[in-house]
């Protein structure tokens, strides 16, 4: 249930997102965010792929907080920065996540 409650919450701040943003259309910015959650593919080189017990943050290469500060840096990219809103976005989640385990 976890799994569905993270995947809602990131389509509906999404949305909330590209309502602020009145000059760039909603379907740029949709998949732009949706293109940032490319970022799981970093998931394949664990073992096993997918464990729902398993704190994504810091255990997988790119949702390390080192790698942080250049996901920020990329928000001042005015072409790409909805692409690392969503990773911003993506690690923000998949902390709550961690939380929830606990």
């Amino acid at each position: 249930m976890n799994l569905l409650i993270h995947i809602i919450s990131n389509l509906v701040l999404i949305a909330i997102i590209s309502f602020f943003d009145k000059k760039t259309p909603f379907k740029k910015i949709f998949l732009l965010v949706i293109l940032s959650n490319f970022i799981d593919l970093d998931h394949i080189v664990a073992n096993p792929v997918y464990d729902p017990s398993r704190c994504s943050i810091n255990f997988h290469p790119l949702h390390s907080w080192y790698l942080f500060p250049v996901y920020l840096v990329g928000i001042f990219l005015k072409k790409y920065k909805y692409l690392f809103y969503g990773i911003i976005l993506h690690l923000i989640l998949d902390k709550i996540d961690c939380l929830t385990y606990i």
